[in-house]
């Protein structure tokens, strides 16, 4: 198998190595609680004497970009020596590749091989940005509305740019699908145009919110559960009650990024099958 087909898969074994991970410690930053990161001294940028960042989305984006680079770096080790007879890491590697790669078939046809790379690679690096929140003096940045919104906004513009790219602005012609070409059903056309857009328009917020919270919840949940491990421990009652609820956390990770990537493959699958009954 080529490299650059090992590659994505390559990527995926950065996230087995975080499924030992133990939980952050909480911490205050402008009345907000938030994991303490190694990256909290970003919050603290001043400029001509004013803070240069007001948010804790900046926190989770300089997260995000972290995790680039762990999946560049594992990807640039996992692919120095490719060769015709996989072993070791390759055989991995090729199985990942070859897992994804019949998922996404499974669901979109033959056509789905083309997109493997990006559900691929989006399903490995949310999985990545999920699993590093349960890593001490790590974030993870899906716990952000400002990451899932990017996330699922580059699936939006994926998806419908494909569509006028295969169809042209015909491609719009779908937002009215259903509405008989003559007088009087054409008086509904505008209505149905709309009802379709506004569809369209909430599959981004519905794969933002959606990611976003149960991330935030699973967050939230550890470290309630660390403040009582915290309080037990001040009384000599060393109970680590947020164990079994990280375990469950390393499951929702991986859960939450194979149903955005899914989506995501659904989607691109609605413009695939439109294409195909046009023809």
């Amino acid at each position: 198998m080529a490299a650059a087909a090992i590659r994505p898969a390559a990527i995926g074994i950065g996230a087995l190595l975080l499924l030992s991970a133990t939980p952050a410690v909480a911490a205050e930053q402008g009345g907000v609680p938030h994991p303490r990161t190694w990256l909290d001294w970003i919050m603290s940028v001043e400029v001509a004497g004013r803070p240069a960042f007001h948010s804790t989305g900046v926190l989770a984006f300089a997260w995000s970009l972290v995790a680039i680079v762990i999946l560049a770096a594992v990807s640039m080790v996992g692919t120095r020596r490719v060769s015709l007879r996989p072993r070791g890491v390759q055989t991995a590697l090729e199985m990942v590749v070859g897992g994804l790669r019949a998922i996404v078939v499974s669901i979109m046809g033959p056509e789905g091989s083309k997109f493997v790379p990006f559900i691929g690679t989006l399903f490995i690096y949310i999985a990545l940005m999920n699993l590093m929140g349960l890593i001490p003096g790590f974030m993870a940045p899906t716990s952000n509305l400002n990451i899932t919104a990017g996330l699922a906004i580059m699936v939006f513009v994926v998806v419908q740019s494909y569509g006028v790219r295969e169809h042209g602005l015909g491609y719009f012609k779908h937002f009215i699908a259903g509405v008989p070409p003559r007088f009087p059903y054409l008086l509904l056309a505008p209505l149905v145009f709309m009802t379709h857009l506004v569809g369209e328009l909430f599959r981004p917020v519905t794969l933002a919110l959606r990611l976003f919270g149960n991330l935030m919840a699973e967050e939230t949940v550890i470290l309630i559960l660390i403040g009582l491990v915290a309080g037990l421990a001040k009384h000599w009652i060393p109970i680590p009650l947020q164990l079994p609820n990280m375990l469950l956390g390393v499951l929702v990770s991986l859960v939450q990024a194979a149903i955005f990537a899914m989506l995501a493959t659904v989607y691109l699958d609605g413009v695939v099958r439109h294409a195909e009954a046009e023809e």
